[in-house]
């Protein structure tokens, strides 16, 4: 079970949430907050392991509040979860810069994909609904000579490669068989003429964090 807070000014929203996410038995909700003025007060004091935060808020935006959350050393490592309207490229990278975990479109979701994205994000993972998965492979093919090299699907499996995930559960992830994945990988080993996870994962993060 997951100790959850929620930075949220739609009251009836978030009592939904509230209500639907403690029916699944999967998570405690510790607090929630209607701007993110309250929140910097309240989580730190809750301590949660996930925040679910809103972008557009009363005074503070939620990015803001993302990146102080961020600097604040007890909470560095809580995963944050954006949940919100607004699919705008300039929210979603400067989400994502400033430390968000996954970012979900409000419109495209429901409470169960909310409550999967806890558990993937809590395991190590990044949750993007796919409308925003797309614009973020869309920029890193246009900016990046590896990622524009490789087909959606090839950048999709050396992401997650990148991430550590075996085999088994990148077919689970991508809902492909474990054959598909392997001819993936063996595609993406050919492409940037590397033998292995490690090399492939050395040259992703050479491309999209060169000064790592």
């Amino acid at each position: 079970m997951f100790d959850v807070f929620i930075v949220e000014d739609d009251v009836a929203f978030c009592g939904l949430l509230t209500h639907a996410l403690l029916e699944t038995k999967k998570v405690r909700i510790v607090g929630t907050s209607r701007n993110a003025e309250a929140a910097l007060r309240e989580i730190p004091r809750t301590r949660p392991e996930v925040i679910l935060m809103d972008i557009k808020l009363p005074g503070m935006d939620g990015i803001e509040c993302l990146r102080r959350l961020k600097g604040f050393p007890p909470l560095s490592n809580a995963s944050v979860l954006i949940l919100t309207e607004h699919a705008d490229s300039k929210y979603v990278f400067d989400a994502l810069k400033a430390g968000a975990n996954g970012y979900l479109l409000k419109d495209h979701i429901f409470v169960r994909d909310v409550s999967n994205a806890i558990n993937d994000v809590q395991n190590g993972g990044g949750v993007m609904s796919p409308a925003i998965a797309r614009k973020v492979i869309s920029h890193f093919q246009k900016a990046s000579p590896v990622a524009a090299a490789l087909s959606q699907r090839e950048n999709e499996v050396l992401h997650l490669l990148a991430d550590g995930l075996m085999y088994k559960e990148m077919a689970a992830r991508l809902g492909v068989s474990l054959n598909t994945i392997r001819k993936h990988v063996g595609a993406i080993y050919t492409k940037l003429q590397v033998r292995s996870r490690t090399d492939a994962t050395r040259v992703f993060l050479q491309q999209h964090y060169p000064k790592m």
